[in-house]
Formats: C-alpha cells, sequence, structure tokens
C-alpha cells in the first residue's frame, strides 16, 4: 500500500489512508484485496491511474500500467563529484503510445528482473517534453493484467528517426570539443541547448559549421535534425546535412517557479544571484579536471541552493546577478535540502543588465572577490587596485556589481566635528 500512498501522501496521514483502505476491504466483504482498495481511494480522492498519451501534461507524481517492450543494460557513468551511479533505460506502452522510463542506481540495478512482454505498474515522475514521454521512476511493481500495444524493435527504441523541422530557440552554444571517431581519427562536436513551447532539449551538432551565422538567443529553423531517447529525455542531432536558419516566429519557452521543485525532475526558471561561492577545482576519478560551484538563488519569493559543475561554474557571478537556468536537475544536497544541478544538457543565461551612474562614500576594503568599497550599506567591486584602509568618494559606471570609477577622492575627517565628539565623550567620563 506505501505504492499508491505516495500519489495522496500530500492530502491524508499514511493512518488515514490505511484506515479508507480497510473501510474498502470490509465493504465488499472482503473481496477486494489491499491492493485494489488502495487504488479505489486513490481513486476517490481524484488521483487515478493516467493512459501514456496523458503523462506529458502532468506536472507532478503520476502512476500509470504499461508493458514492457525493451528493456536496456544498466550502465555506470561518473558524476560530475566524481562518485559512481548507475542508470537504467526501459521503453513502456499501452494502446496509447510509448513512454521511455528511467531508473537509477538501486532501481536500475533490479532491472535484470523484468523482460519484455510484463506489465508493471509505475509511479514515477514526468520529465521534459517531447513525442515520447519522459519519465523518472519513483517506484515499480508488476501488475496482473493484460495490455495490447504495438510491439518496437530495439533500434526504434534507441533512436526515433528524423525529427522533422524543429522551431526552437537557441538558449546556448557550447565551445566546440574534439573526440576520437572509432577510426581512430579525431573529430569536433558543439553541444547546445534548445527550447520550445514543449519543452528545454540537449542538442549536438557533430559538424559545428552547421551552427555558424547564428547565435544563442536566436530563433531557429532546424532541419535535417535526428531525435533520439537520450539519459535526460529527447535529445537532437545534427550531420553535415542538416541546415540551420533563422525563425521570425515568437518562441515563448516555459519557465517554473521555485515553489514547484521537486527531487528528480527537471525545471527552467529565472533568478536572482543571492549569494555566491568562488569556483572550486577537482580532478574526476577518470583523471579530468572540472570545476563546482555553489550558489543561492531566489525569485522573490523563494530561495534555493543552485549547483553549477563543469565550464559553466568558471563564469563570472556576483550576487544581484539576474540569470536564467534551463534544464537544472533538482537533487537532495548533503544536508538533506533540494538543490537544483546544472551540468551538462543544462544551459545558464545571464540576463542583460544596464549600466547606472553613481556616487558612493565608503572604506576601500580586501574581500575575496577583490578590492571593494564599502558604503555600510553595499560593496561594490573596484575595476583597479587599489589601497586599502582609505575613505573615499567615488564617482562611475556602476554594471553587475563593478564600478569604472570615474574620479575618486580622499575624504577626510571634518576636525571640528571630531573635536566636538571628543569634548562630548570628555564630560561624559
Amino acid at each position: 500500500m506505501n505504492f499508491h500512498y505516495l500519489l495522496v501522501d500530500d492530502l491524508l496521514s499514511k493512518e488515514e489512508f490505511d484506515r479508507r483502505v480497510e473501510e474498502k476491504v470490509a465493504e465488499a466483504g472482503d473481496l477486494l484485496d489491499e491492493q485494489t482498495a488502495a487504488m479505489l481511494v486513490v481513486k476517490d480522492l481524484g488521483r487515478s491511474h493516467v493512459r501514456v498519451r496523458e503523462i506529458g501534461g502532468a506536472s507532478s507524481l503520476v502512476c500509470f500500467f504499461a508493458k514492457v517492450l525493451e528493456v536496456g543494460e544498466p550502465k555506470e557513468f561518473e558524476r560530475q563529484d566524481g562518485t559512481t551511479g548507475i542508470v537504467a533505460n526501459v521503453t513502456v506502452g499501452d494502446e496509447t503510445g510509448r513512454a521511455r522510463l528511467t531508473l537509477w542506481d538501486e532501481k536500475a540495478g533490479g532491472v535484470r528482473e523484468i523482460e519484455a512482454g510484463d506489465v508493471l505498474e509505475i509511479l514515477g515522475r514526468p520529465k521534459g517534453g517531447g513525442k515520447v514521454p519522459d519519465v523518472t521512476a519513483a517506484a515499480v511493481q508488476k501488475a496482473a493484467c493484460e495490455i495490447a500495444c504495438p510491439e518496437v524493435t530495439e533500434a526504434s527504441a534507441a533512436s526515433l528517426g528524423p525529427a522533422g523541422d524543429l522551431e526552437v530557440r537557441l538558449i546556448s552554444v557550447g565551445n566546440p570539443r574534439t573526440f576520437k571517431r572509432r577510426d581512430g581519427g579525431e573529430g569536433e562536436m558543439v553541444e547546445a541547448v534548445v527550447g520550445n513551447e514543449d519543452g528545454v532539449f540537449r542538442l549536438v551538432a557533430w559538424a559545428p559549421a552547421v551552427l555558424l551565422g547564428v547565435e544563442a538567443g536566436e530563433n531557429v529553423v532546424i532541419r535535417g535534425a535526428t531525435e533520439r531517447d537520450g539519459e535526460r529525455g529527447i535529445e537532437y542531432s545534427l550531420g553535415e546535412a542538416a541546415s540551420v536558419s533563422r525563425s521570425d516566429r515568437e518562441i515563448v519557452l516555459p519557465l517554473d517557479t521555485l515553489a514547484d521543485v521537486e527531487e528528480g525532475r527537471s525545471y527552467s526558471f529565472t533568478g536572482t544571484v543571492v549569494r555566491v561561492q568562488p569556483p572550486h577545482s577537482f580532478v574526476t576519478r577518470s583523471g579530468r579536471r572540472s570545476s563546482v560551484r555553489n550558489l543561492v538563488l531566489t525569485d522573490g519569493t523563494n530561495e534555493i541552493p543552485v549547483v553549477i559543475w563543469g565550464e559553466k561554474a568558471e563564469d563570472r557571478l556576483v550576487p544581484g546577478d539576474r540569470i536564467e537556468a534551463y534544464n537544472a536537475i533538482a537533487k537532495r544536497g548533503r544536508y538533506g535540502d533540494v538543490e537544483l544541478h546544472l551540468s551538462w544538457g543544462s544551459a545558464l543565461v545571464l540576463l542583460a543588465e544596464e549600466e547606472k551612474e553613481v556616487e558612493v562614500v565608503g572604506t576601500i576594503i580586501a574581500t575575496g572577490q577583490g578590492i571593494c568599497i564599502d558604503t555600510g550599506d553595499a560593496c561594490y567591486l573596484l575595476d583597479r587596485q587599489l589601497p586599502v584602509g582609505y575613505v573615499v568618494r567615488a564617482r562611475g559606471t556602476v554594471h553587475r556589481g563593478v564600478i569604472s570609477l570615474h574620479s575618486l577622492k580622499t575624504v577626510f575627517p571634518d576636525q571640528e566635528e571630531l573635536r566636538r565628539r571628543l569634548d562630548r565623550l570628555s564630560r561624559v567620563s
């Protein structure tokens, strides 16, 4: 019954759920087993099972029956923090369509007990968009029912083939990277993140020249892409025959709020940097050098820790920066709180901020970020090195917390004011 209780644990206590299940069994004269009674209680609470084609529109946990079509082998992978994880993919379906089920770690190890033709009752969290729903498994159990659906081959489960014309926004484009071909030669590829009203997707251009002439932030039409099921949902690949051209259509990307964040799903959102730590360099188990950075973001109502991995961690960020993050994965942190992780397949976009003229009075101090002017209410990073300890009046242009100085004058204490303060102190003593 714990399986079905997860669907309604925000509506009533476990004790109340068990009581209602017992009532269902008693009302049926003990003709119902506990599992069937639990399903009826869930249905009474408005959270009955869905069909596969309905999964894409769900925003939280879903429960559905599906037939196993293909079972992938569990694969080990190295996380950005150097630890080893296990992932397995299972293609399932019913008469309305098919879905890609992703199982992680201990759940992935259990796929050897599943085979094609089995019918499963699945509790999972939908993630991403696309033609084939992608579901992260929260719980899975075998079910004693029949489901009729078309079979698929291993090839069709791994790749969905040509994607047709894609009209998307080019959210971010990475730097070209070299890779080893199967014949031992070297090739070059570029990773990008694209999105439209259906979701946010990873895109890999195996011929980087295809993306020449277009820039991040532009809306484009992509022709000749190949669609496939990746570890984090639908992915697109571009070969030399593909083409990318600009589009005039306005594309609105769906964004989430931080209040919606639940472990195991991916999110795209806008936020403001509240606190940020310097990037930390480390060496992975494979010997590759990488970076990680921690920060805290707010959307004006809620705050959440964010962990940035890889090259993105080296980008300069300061408190007050407005950013957009896409395809961030919600995970449980070491202290039990939920964090958003940005790594491969994610995008971090710094929103433009206007420069403004300021005049401030403060003390020059040294910080971990550099030399700053501390006004008592704010701390501004200077664009040059100056001796610390002086009180100064500075005029300049502020952009992302950095003052580009136009003028700087030392502020000397008012001798008369100092004398009056000393006199008051001497009278008190």
